[in-house]
């Protein structure tokens, strides 16, 4: 069991074209800017247009998956949860402006650090805060308010919850 293996069966995924492509996001991927910190599972956002792409990458993805734990699919034994692009206008940025990475020797990409700050700020529980305050050594400041400008709600709450933490 390792992130490594979940990554190749996802890299095969999309070699198969089962997917056409996807960023790694959460705690795997902020690992490529800091310590690495625990997790238990693997989050993507897999790349779709329409609703019914959707749901035909989910059913040839179960295809492929070894099982199922609620919202995650298992691949070697890891569960990961994939979220469709086609959720929130920031998902899909998140991958178009992903980095590329390793993870267990494996090329991967992986969420740039002013996106991982932006959805660690979206679920805002406390163990988002503290890798929120630990990426801010690494976020170009700039990049991060012009994030903010695009995708915090009207009422700016992305934006206060960040500056309760700095």
């Amino acid at each position: 069991m390792s992130f490594a293996s979940a990554i190749r069966s996802l890299n095969a995924l999309k070699r198969r074209r089962v997917i056409r492509d996807y960023v790694v996001i959460g705690a795997v991927a902020a690992t490529a800017y800091m310590e690495p910190v625990f997790t238990e599972d693997l989050d993507v956002v897999v790349l779709v247009d329409t609703d019914d792409e959707y749901r035909q990458v989910f059913q040839r993805v179960a295809e492929y998956a070894e099982g199922r734990e609620g919202m995650h699919y298992l691949f070697s034994g890891i569960p990961v949860q994939m979220f469709p692009s086609t959720t929130k206008p920031l998902y899909r940025d998140t991958l178009e402006k992903a980095h590329p990475a390793r993870v267990g020797g494996l090329r991967v990409k992986v969420a740039a650090p002013e996106h991982l700050a932006l959805l660690y700020l979206e679920a805002f529980r406390d163990k988002d805060k503290l890798r929120i305050v630990r990426l801010l050594g690494v976020v170009d400041r700039n990049l991060l308010r012009t994030l903010l400008e695009r995708f915090d709600d009207e009422r700016g709450t992305l934006a206060r919850r960040l500056q309760t933490l700095l």
